[in-house]
């Protein structure tokens, strides 16, 4: 058994060096060395530590230190405590808010992660956002959380359920805890914008991703101290590519090793070949995930012209997911599938936005205005105009008008009012000119000024 002392070392800003400028430079506030058990080389620390202290400003908190042992006698111990005056902590303990320990990570020491997603989530802002804002709250925030530990280890399985159960519940019902069936399949939401998702990542795979850059690292023969201890401890010369790691080595380190097995195709001379610029944590993921073949309807839905709460319910409806009468209908929510707005056929999708002589209407009242087709068919694709801002004008007015048909059809169920179709015309007549002035940022051609003039832009 190998004898060694794990010492903690917290830091605090010296009381007479508050305006130093060396407390502004980027030092560790916590700091973890392994040392061998000896009082030689512990003594040895601290006066290295005494010195550091005196030139930046930054003293050791000794309440706060601790030493850790393995292999250690106890008279070593006890002299190593009078000499330092520091006691001695009880593994696991959290080193940079992450549990430190020989064994297997369990459900409970994770669960850090869950609940500092949950309180995000809790927050009133958070609450009040639409799917829109909470898709980028998922992307930009709570994804955010656990991929520092995901960077680390591989997460326990029901760590990563529970992650993408608090992120699928958000982003439908705006909460942590949600009892509906969600409108669409987590596995679809978490496919690329192109494919047909929304682009947030598989938790996961995510993980495998970020630890395969420690796999990448080891490959590399990466100048750092890591990678010589693990030359030094565990490869032994041999070759990482072909290396199987023994069965008494550390739970940390069998991942490892089981995350170079799964990466271990992408590699070839210890080179990663499925990007020229290298390993990446962004390469790694697209080459674990299952590829899916391209929408045809993506330019359409994900046109940065349009109205992002207009976006996603176009999103929506490409996949088929809204609640129509049809839908509600097969699962007993309601007896009869009419139509709200006009009665005379099934609620389906395709009725509602593309059949409904409602929905006809304002297609129809918004081609007048605008002065060229609009598609009116469940088929996405390729659009009758040409020119990129015509273009884009007409994805605006199209997925306006989807959303300004949905929300009248919630109306009529919910309050058994409906506005009149010239009404919404003019509605989403003055959202596409404020929007369109909005984006309006380079100079446009005088053909384009022409039929901007028209519709009262310019």
């Amino acid at each position: 058994m190998i004898n060694y002392a794990v010492a903690r070392w917290p830091f605090q800003y010296h009381p007479l060096c508050k305006a130093s400028k060396l407390n502004h430079l980027m030092f560790a506030d916590d700091l973890l060395m392994f040392c061998k058990g000896n009082a030689s080389s512990i003594m040895l620390l601290l006066r290295a530590f005494s010195s550091f202290s005196r030139a930046s400003g930054l003293s050791m908190n000794s309440s706060k230190s601790e030493f850790y042992y393995n292999g250690v006698g106890q008279q070593l111990k006890d002299d190593i405590q009078q000499a330092t005056r520091f006691v001695e902590g009880v593994m696991p303990f959290r080193y940079l808010g992450v549990p430190i320990k020989a064994g297997r990570l369990t459900k409970t020491e994770c669960n850090t992660i869950a609940e500092k997603m949950v309180s995000r989530i809790r927050s009133l802002g958070a609450r009040k956002l639409s799917y829109a804002g909470r898709v980028v709250l998922i992307n930009s925030v709570l994804n955010t959380l656990y991929s520092y530990w995901a960077s680390i280890f591989l997460l326990p399985k029901s760590i990563i359920k529970r992650i993408e159960g608090i992120c699928r519940n958000y982003q439908w019902d705006g909460n942590a805890e949600y009892h509906r069936v969600p409108l669409i399949a987590w596995d679809k939401v978490t496919l690329p914008k192109e494919e047909g998702g929304l682009g947030i990542k598989k938790a996961q795979i995510w993980n495998y991703a970020t630890v395969a850059k420690l796999v990448d690292w080891i490959y590399g023969k990466a100048d750092r101290l890591w990678i010589r201890w693990v030359n030094h401890v565990y490869l032994k010369g041999r070759d990482w590519h072909e290396y199987v790691p023994p069965a008494d080595a550390a739970w940390s380190w069998k991942n490892i090793c089981k995350v170079k097995e799964m990466m271990k195709n992408g590699y070839s001379d210890g080179q990663w070949t499925a990007d020229t610029k290298g390993y990446s944590i962004r390469s790694g993921y697209e080459w674990l995930r299952i590829q899916q073949p391209k929408q045809d309807w993506v330019p359409l839905v994900w046109n940065k012209w349009n109205i992002p709460k207009h976006t996603i319910i176009a999103w929506i409806i490409m996949n088929n997911g809204l609640n129509v009468k049809e839908k509600l209908c097969k699962i007993g929510y309601c007896t009869d599938d009419r139509c709200l707005i006009c009665g005379s056929d099934a609620e389906t999708q395709e009725h509602l936005f593309f059949n409904c002589r409602y929905s006809q209407q304002i297609m129809h009242q918004m081609e007048n205005w605008c002065g060229f087709p609009l598609q009116t068919n469940r088929s996405m694709g390729i659009l009758s105009t040409k020119g990129c801002l015509k273009q884009k004008v007409q994805f605006l007015v199209m997925t306006a008008c989807y959303y300004q048909v949905w929300t009248q059809r919630n109306s009529a169920r919910m309050k058994q009012v409906l506005i009149k179709p010239e009404k919404v015309s003019e509605h989403i007549i003055e959202e596409v000119k404020s929007r369109t002035r909005r984006k309006l940022k380079e100079p446009v051609s005088n053909t384009d000024k022409k039929w901007l003039a028209k519709w009262g832009i310019l």
